[in-house]
């Protein structure tokens, strides 16, 4: 009775004084105020701190009592769902989900215009609706420890967004997409379930920070990520069958005797320097004749291409490490292992964790040479 009385208490004061922000943490509530969402609402206030409280849901009408609010945070509760009226709160630009079990987020996120944060970290999520895109001002978005077997290729459309963390899920690709994030300067992604990672990763200067650790299937890390910050201990260590390549969609590449490099699915061919073929398939050279004719004005139809090879043309697999020029289905690829480019320090003497070259012919594979770091 008393912690009801100090709520009541503190909200009518909030509503008396005209207050734009109001704690309730750690106030043992079930569900929101009645104060809060009926009456005379508090539409002026800004900023509701709801953190530690045993909510299991919010009121429909949330957006229309508190139509100002710029933060809402619901750390560590009980929320299974939020409501669709939650995409109604126009101003809102923090966004606290934290700690709660949350099972999944309603495609009404997406109308949250001015969100510049999303954390929903800790929860049950299987995955994120394509929505989640249309969110063109979003800096951070977290959604570590949750469900996640893979990431909504709509990602790109968050054109602002600055850090990216999806640490602890199951995640077993990234979408090559998310190398059109022109502003993302930290992905953090360690603990999931990745054997490969987008060719051009890196490939912008924006990008900075990269945090694979403890994805022990990864055996190789673009060779755009050699000058930025990378963490990858851990990686490189789990002894692959074909057994595994069956069970996910990808191809591989032998390197040595007994390591199996891979590749995302739309790598269709892999070559070395040892390779005597160095002539690219009809497929490649079509594809860069599309490409090609695309960027000059030539539209080319979904019709006309597989799904598959329609996505290529408009977003190739990657650029070549020497020249530029981008690849397709098919790359020539030039292997730096780890433990011997850090053998000082000594951090990756038992893995089998590379960084990759990727290249657009056998030329180029011959040219390039690992860039030099200036500590």
């Amino acid at each position: 009775m008393a912690a009801a009385a100090d709520v009541h208490g503190t909200v009518t004061q909030a509503r008396r004084e005209r207050h734009l922000i109001l704690n309730l943490n750690y106030s043992h509530l079930s569900t929101l105020p009645s104060e809060l969402v009926q009456g005379e609402a508090l539409v002026f206030l800004e900023r509701l701190f709801v953190k530690r409280n045993v909510l299991v849901s919010l009121p429909f009408n949330i957006a229309e009592m508190l139509p100002n609010l710029v933060e809402l945070y619901l750390h560590s509760n009980n929320l299974v769902a939020l409501p669709d009226e939650i995409g109604n709160l126009l101003r809102l630009k923090s966004l606290d989900v934290s700690c709660n079990s949350l099972q999944v987020l309603t495609p009404a996120i997406g109308r949250l215009q001015v969100l510049q944060t999303l954390h929903l970290a800790n929860n049950d999520i299987s995955e994120l609706p394509p929505e989640i895109g249309q969110l063109k001002k979003l800096l951070t978005l977290d959604v570590m420890l949750n469900r996640l077997t893979a990431l909504p290729r709509e990602l790109c459309g968050c054109e602002a967004l600055q850090c990216l963390m999806v640490d602890r899920n199951r995640l077993l690709s990234l979408p090559r997409e998310l190398v059109l994030l022109q502003r993302l300067s930290e992905l953090s992604a360690a603990r999931n379930q990745l054997t490969y990672l987008p060719a051009d990763l890196g490939w912008t200067d924006s990008l900075q920070y990269v945090y694979v650790d403890k994805n022990v299937g990864l055996r190789s890390i673009p060779v755009n990520l050699w000058l930025k910050v990378v963490g990858c201990n851990g990686c490189g260590l789990k002894r692959l069958t074909e057994e595994d390549d069956k069970i996910e969609c990808r191809n591989s590449f032998q390197y040595g005797k007994h390591t199996p490099v891979f590749f995302p699915p739309e790598i269709r061919t892999v070559r070395d320097a040892t390779d005597p073929c160095h002539v690219s398939s009809l497929l490649e050279l079509s594809l860069r004749v599309a490409h090609n004719n695309q960027r000059q004005g030539v539209v080319v139809s979904e019709e006309d291409l597989p799904p598959d090879l329609y996505g290529l043309v408009t977003l190739p697999s990657g650029h070549c490490s020497q020249c530029c020029h981008p690849f397709f289905t098919q790359t020539y690829a030039k292997f730096y292992p780890v433990r011997e480019l850090d053998a000082e320090n000594n951090l990756h003497a038992g893995s089998e964790l590379f960084f990759l070259a990727s290249c657009c012919s056998r030329t180029c594979l011959l040219s390039y040479s690992l860039p030099v770091r200036f500590i």
